[in-house]
């Protein structure tokens, strides 16, 4: 499969969504695609996380009325970053833990859902049928994954999917919740499972397409990328002007100018199994609260000059300080 860590970065990097998706006010701060409206770095004492994915019909595109057609997600991973070792964890397979979930009403509002049939087939795959109109894909682990208390400081998702109708016109995203423990209740407070973050956008299509999404810096990850993506890492640095500011919005303007807050409200599965979903109540008060840079990797050259050199380049420098400093006008209070 055709994947690599500029494609990563891409996927989480604002501005590079393939598709909004429909049915989801523009207000809330997942609507744009990628968003660190959450907690990249759990609670000291949380133990556990949810890796999770969405699929949404493309804003603008016709309705699609093959009831025969599915979404195929396989190999979805969750791993997290061991901080004092600084090593990765798989806690979350799919070969070893299968995904489920249900459709729920695409502005969450209420947290309506009705089931979604899914369809086990070979290897760690699974096939959801296609959201009905008004509803999404909403899928997660059966099983959270689980590390030690205060030993974990961030996440890495990762998943495939695919449609299998050339005329579906979706778009997923990935992301993660931490939990307190393997068994913690959903609260309506969310101090049980606190959302992380998600990815961009991606439009699907009939093949094999893998979404990644990291809550850290991306020069962090790239230093220390995840073990899917360490083969990745020999790939050349981007040329500069290096990679934009990732930037998550808790606070939203919408079109009247007016601010609109928005975060994750939890729901309950059909079936009864507890997740985080997007709503509009606001967990942070403040704006860009978990902003995190994302720089490429700048490449650096070393010069080694002899001791003559440094001399006259030190006593230029000199000369140029007094130019400069004795035609500085003071500055005059008030």
């Amino acid at each position: 499969m055709d994947f690599s860590l500029s494609e990563l970065i891409r996927q989480n990097t604002p501005g590079n969504s393939e598709g909004f998706p429909a049915g989801v006010p523009p207000s809330y701060n997942w609507y744009q695609g990628w968003n660190d409206g959450g907690l990249w770095s759990p609670p000291a004492d949380f133990t556990a996380v949810e890796g999770w994915g969405q699929v949404y019909p493309k804003v603008g595109e016709p309705p699609y009325s093959n009831p025969g057609a599915t979404v195929e997600v396989a190999n979805a991973k969750t791993y997290v970053r061991i901080k004092q070792a600084g090593e990765w964890t798989l806690v979350q397979d799919q070969s070893k833990t299968q995904l489920t979930g249900g459709h729920f009403v695409s502005d969450f509002v209420g947290n309506v859902a009705i089931p979604m049939k899914a369809t086990p087939l070979a290897g760690a795959t699974i096939a959801f049928e296609v959201p009905p109109a008004g509803y999404n894909n909403h899928f997660w682990y059966k099983e959270r994954g689980t590390y030690p208390p205060g030993a974990a400081d961030a996440v890495y998702v990762q998943m495939e999917m695919r449609v299998t109708d050339p005329n579906l016109r979706l778009v997923a995203m990935v992301g993660a919740d931490w939990w307190r423990d393997a068994r913690a209740p959903y609260l309506h407070d969310h101090s049980n499972n606190p959302g992380i973050g998600g990815s961009n956008w991606i439009e699907l299509s009939t093949e094999w397409k893998t979404i990644g999404f990291y809550s850290m810096s991306t020069d962090s990850f790239r230093a220390n990328p995840a073990p899917p993506l360490r083969d990745l890492v020999r790939e050349l640095p981007p040329a500069l002007p290096s990679t934009p500011a990732r930037h998550g919005e808790n606070l939203i303007q919408n079109g009247q100018g007016e601010t609109v807050s928005t975060s994750r409200e939890k729901h309950t599965a059909a079936n009864g199994t507890e997740r985080s979903s997007p709503a509009e109540e606001t967990r942070q008060p403040s704006i860009n609260s978990s902003s995190r840079s994302m720089l490429g990797e700048p490449a650096t050259t070393v010069h080694t000059l002899s001791s003559d050199c440094l001399l006259a380049f030190a006593l230029t420098l000199g000369a140029l300080a007094r130019i400069r400093w004795s035609s500085v006008p003071s500055r005059k209070p008030g």
